[in-house]
């Protein structure tokens, strides 16, 4: 079985308890504004182009044998419509501005890489952790993987926006030992405007898993303007521990995929937006304290 694997993350320490090798699956069915990897949205694979480290050599011309990069203005462009994302081009840049996210993996080759690591997991008490994107969205591949990782006995998380059918939620849940778990917006209008998807079904997961008593810890992107009005934070807070959960990380806005959206040849939804000011996120943890949470700025220690 394959399926589309954005990176392969080793000794990551924010996604999940202990040392963890975190795998990135392509694919998202949210397009939220302030997203950071706008390369792993797409299902398929991309390539991109990072001008600055570009030394005009041309090479990427010469590898492309389908002729899809061409020297125009003194740079090599890239006509889409000719593009196959074998990703020569990208192996034989040598300053590695041209780039391709993603790529195709066996759930074998990808076990493997994990295992690498069982060291790491058996001494910290990590294990893997697989984000995206969405992995969900790709439930077959991520339940081959799963099931892979039980039968080696090694602790598993998925961090999720929680946008699939139920049925996968349970599959999945029968399986996986962590969830990290993304609630971005309680309205469901300002949740459609920011991702450009209802909230619906993903707050009906949330209450599904915690229904079932599964690991949840939930994960709140804190975003200017958009979802940090202190009343809607108050009001997450009260519908969190309504459903008997008890943990809530608080992760502030930052710019990190702002390079990438240039890379890939689009506008940055949120470009000028600054990070979310001190005092917002001392109010912020304290108003989800005071509902009953325990609460933290940054991943899972």
């Amino acid at each position: 079985m394959t399926g589309y694997v954005l990176r392969i993350e080793r000794c990551a320490v924010h996604d999940g308890p202990g040392i963890r090798t975190t795998v990135f699956l392509k694919g998202c069915p949210l397009r939220c504004v302030w997203c950071h990897s706008p390369e792993s949205q797409d299902l398929q694979p991309e390539l991109m182009f990072r001008e600055d480290r570009c030394i005009r050599c041309f090479e990427c011309v010469d590898d492309c044998t389908l002729g899809a990069i061409s020297e125009i203005g003194g740079l090599p462009v890239l006509n889409e419509a000719i593009c196959r994302w074998c990703g020569d081009c990208a192996d034989g840049c040598p300053t590695d501005a041209r780039l391709q996210a993603g790529s195709v993996m066996t759930a074998s080759r990808v076990l493997q890489e994990i295992e690498r690591d069982t060291i790491f997991y058996d001494q910290s008490g990590g294990g893997v952790t697989f984000s995206g994107g969405e992995p969900l969205l790709q439930p077959d591949f991520l339940v081959r993987l799963l099931d892979g990782c039980k039968a080696k006995r090694i602790h598993t998380a998925v961090d999720t926006c929680g946008a699939a059918p139920a049925d996968v939620v349970d599959r999945v849940a029968d399986l996986a030992d962590l969830w990290l778990y993304d609630v971005k917006h309680l309205d469901d209008a300002a949740h459609r405007k920011a991702t450009g998807s209802s909230n619906r079904q993903i707050l009906d997961n949330l209450k599904r898993l915690a229904a079932r008593g599964a690991n949840v810890r939930v994960r709140f992107p804190l975003i200017p303007d958009i979802n940090d009005d202190l009343d809607h934070v108050r009001r997450l807070g009260q519908f969190l521990a309504s459903l008997g959960l008890s943990h809530v990380d608080v992760l502030p806005y930052h710019r990190a995929g702002t390079g990438k959206y240039a890379a890939l040849g689009r506008d940055d939804p949120l470009d000028g937006t600054d990070a979310p000011a001190p005092h917002v996120r001392t109010d912020v943890l304290r108003i989800l304290t005071d509902c009953g949470l325990q609460a933290a700025v940054g991943g899972t220690p």
